[in-house]
């Protein structure tokens, strides 16, 4: 064991070379060195601690009685640190022939695992918002693919629900908007990813309004509408009081999807969204602001026979070449009349669906060009709407279970040997006294003074702070 204590002397050197160099370096690099550093120090240590553990579990009397050594295997593991190199026992079961890495059950590694889940976990939820190329290089000094990256965002499935909170809340007014991202697939298709958030009105924060405890849910394009507005109705009736909610206001651009809403919001107030208002009356009057004016006086006076007549003279007017798409936007804002006066209701506090859209959904799926997988991207829409929501994000819930996992639902030989609280302790010692015979070995603790650097790492060898 006299690796450890070498490789930590090694490390306290290196320190003192980085911080007193013979030329002028700025901070930053002497810390960057200093991780580099670092990483390289728990390289070295772990495979000793990890030989002392595998030594003790074979010296375990129960081990002895039930498992025989088959050889000693040398495995490559990636981690955030870098490549960690270790060997540990491959064993046999005497009576069932059950053949297992007693050390690697422990630890919780899988069998033909390449890359830690520490690794996968920063990956996914740096995936979430740079791109993959990005995600791996923050994820571990260690050379790591963009494919792989993206292999485990494939791997995602297992998604939480959005569940309500605490007690059911009491609110007069409830606030519904919903909108879609159109986004650009691998096959040069396009596709929508819809989103919906529930809040319970705005606040002021200086100059800035923002959303009171905003929910969001998300669903891929070809989701039954019905299921979506199913979804967004049983979140509200688990968080809210049903019968104190005097209103629900339903806002977006009235797809046929989002209208679907109208059926299964009680009781619903229906808003077409300011910004697709100006934007279809914009197109209607080709830029003509009188004409925008008189429009929405006519909304505001409830003068719908007027608004006809309005466009009629509009339509007229028209050049014949683009007269069908001010015909669309006509009947768009026509059809919607009393969803456009529902804008001014008192209660109404307007629409914010496209920025949302904008900050959770596009600025990671369509503002760049790039091309999607379906499955990746509705999972990082998911993983988007996950962190908005504030729930914990972690690879191990929500990745794919192997097949072999699936099936198996017994507890092994290996599995039960394990899991002794015996063994357990046994190994969780033997880590300890590694760490803590090395401390006490070190050359600064038997020879040198009392400094700082000494009472630091003789705490570190007696468990606690020295003194």
């Amino acid at each position: 064991m006299n690796m450890i204590p070498q490789s930590i002397e090694i490390f306290l050197h290196a320190i003192s070379a980085i911080l007193t160099p013979d030329t002028l370096t700025d901070f930053g690099s002497k810390m960057a060195q200093m991780f580099a550093a670092g990483n390289t120090l728990l390289l070295s240590i772990i495979p000793g601690v990890l030989r002392q553990m595998d030594d003790d579990l074979a010296k375990d009397p129960k081990r002895k009685s039930e498992w025989k050594v088959v050889r000693i295997d040398k495995r490559e593991l990636v981690t955030a640190f870098g490549v960690l190199h270790f060997e540990r026992r491959y064993y046999c079961n005497k009576i069932t022939g059950e053949m297992a890495y007693l050390l690697d059950k422990y630890l919780g590694i899988g069998a033909h695992t390449k890359v830690n889940g520490d690794v996968r976990q920063i990956a996914i939820t740096q995936a979430e918002q740079d791109s993959y190329s990005a995600s791996a290089a923050l994820s571990t000094v260690a050379d790591l693919s963009r494919m792989s990256v993206c292999n485990y965002v494939k791997d995602l499935e297992s998604f939480p629900a959005l569940e309500a909170e605490g007690e059911k809340r009491l609110v007069k007014n409830l606030y519904v908007e919903a909108d879609e991202d159109h986004v650009a697939l691998q096959d040069g298709k396009n596709t929508q990813v819809k989103l919906v958030y529930i809040h319970e009105g705005v606040e002021e924060q200086g100059d800035r309004r923002k959303l009171i405890r905003p929910r969001y849910l998300t669903w891929p394009q070809g989701t039954d509408s019905d299921e979506i507005w199913e979804t967004v109705s049983t979140f509200i009736d688990d968080q809210f009081v049903s019968e104190d909610i005097k209103n629900i206001f339903l806002s977006g651009d009235c797809a046929s999807w989002i209208r679907t809403g109208e059926e299964w919001l009680y009781p619903c107030v229906p808003i077409l969204d300011g910004f697709h208002t100006m934007k279809a009356l914009r197109s209607l009057c080709g830029g003509q602001q009188q004409q925008v004016s008189l429009f929405l006086r006519h909304v505001r006076n409830n003068e719908y026979a007027q608004a006809i007549e309005l466009c009629k003279s509009i339509l007229e007017e028209s050049p014949e070449k683009g007269r069908d798409a001010k015909l669309k936007q006509a009947k768009y804002l026509l059809s919607n009349w009393q969803r456009i006066r529902n804008q001014r209701h008192t209660d109404a506090v307007g629409c914010s669906a496209e920025g949302h859209v904008s900050h959770l959904l596009s600025a990671r799926l369509s503002s760049r060009p790039c091309g999607w997988s379906k499955r990746n991207m509705v999972n990082i829409a998911r993983l988007r709407v996950m962190k908005a929501n504030g729930q914990v994000i972690r690879y191990a819930d929500i990745a794919r279970k192997k097949e072999k996992e699936e099936k198996v639902n017994i507890i092994t030989k290996a599995e039960s040997l394990i899991k002794m609280r015996r063994v357990q302790k046994t190994l969780q010692k033997s880590a300890r006294s590694c760490i803590n015979g090395a401390c006490a070995n070190l050359p600064i603790l038997i020879n040198g003074k009392k400094s700082p650097l000494f009472l630091a790492l003789k705490g570190l060898s007696l468990g606690h702070v020295a003194c």
